[in-house]
This record gives structure tokens, sequence and C-alpha cells, in this order.
């Protein structure tokens, strides 16, 4: 039982007995029938409180049943965001690699893969005229991007760019830097 209940439970008793005993100054007894009367107030009202906790135990069986079910699937949401995340940082360290590789690519100390058709030609051109004729032969980021860089001319935004080429943006920005940092370290 709870604190309140009890102490609810020992006032009515208390009045009770205070109708139930003698009094001093009229000193006469109460009658049977305030008795039965009173008993039958006490026993409605022990009704009403059991009635009452019934249904206050419902309320709180059905909320800890919600309460159960919300938590489940907060935790099926939480499973499926978890690996959702998974998913996208495997994506993102595969578009990291492939950025990194194409930035090697770009680098101007790096090789650029030749074409198939191209490469008997490199190896007549690299005995023939050695490392200043392979310089001259090296093409430079603007070439190897002309599309790229003949819709930034244009003055096509980076998304527009991006969409057109079917490349990223973060890779296209690159690119222009890399364009501009060549151009400034050759002009």
């Amino acid at each position: 039982m709870d604190p309140w209940q009890l102490i609810v439970l020992l006032g009515a008793v208390t009045a009770a007995a205070a109708f139930l005993l003698p009094r001093r100054n009229a000193g006469s007894r109460p009658d049977e029938a305030s008795a039965v009367q009173l008993q039958t107030a006490l026993e409605q009202f022990m009704e009403t409180m059991e009635a009452d906790n019934r249904e206050i135990a419902e309320s709180i069986a059905g909320m800890q049943k919600r309460n159960r079910e919300e938590n489940a699937n907060r935790d099926e949401r939480i499973a499926a965001l978890e690996r959702r995340a998974a998913e996208l940082e495997e994506r993102v360290s595969l578009t990291e690699r492939r950025l990194e590789e194409r930035i090697e690519g770009l680098r101007p100390g790096a090789p650029a893969e030749p074409a198939p058709a191209v490469d008997a030609q490199a190896a007549e051109t690299e005995t023939e005229g050695g490392e200043e004729q392979q310089d001259r032969d090296e093409s430079t980021i603007r070439s190897r991007y002309a599309e790229l860089f003949a819709l930034h001319d244009q003055g096509k935004s980076v998304d527009a760019i991006a969409r057109q080429t079917g490349m990223n943006k973060g890779e296209v920005m690159l690119i222009l830097q890399l364009a501009k940092q060549e151009e400034e370290r050759n002009g």
C-alpha cells in the first residue's frame, strides 16, 4: 500500500471510531442505524479506493507497454541508421581512394598513363629526344580536361560542370585549383 492510502485509511478509521465511541458531553450512544450507515460509507470508500487503484495500475501497465514498443522501434531505427552510416563510410572511403588515385595521376612528376597505341611512339620519343622531348610531350591539366575548362571558361558553375562531365563537385574544384597552381608555376 502506498503511504497516502495508508493515511487516508487511518483517517477513515479514526473518523469511524469517533462516531462509534460514546460522546462525553451527550452521554448517549449512537444508535444502531448510524453505525450501519458509517460502516456502509466506509465500505463504499474502500470500494472506490480499490477501483481507483485498479485504474492506476492499468494505466501504468499501458504506459509501460507503449514505452517498450517505442524503445523497440527506436532500437530498430538506430540499427538501420548504423547500417546506413557504415555503407556511407565505405562509399566515402572508396571515393577518397579514387580521388587520391586521380590526384596522383595529375601531379607534375607522376607518369601519365599513355594510350596503348601511343606506347610505341613514346618509346621512340624517349630514345630520340631524351628528357627535353619528354617534357614537351607531357600534357597540361588544361589539355587533359579540355571539356571541363571549356565549360568553366563559359562561366558555368562547379555544379553545372560536375553534372555535364559526370564528375564529383570536389573533383572539379580540385582540377580547377591544380590548373591554377600549374599556371602560376609556369607563368
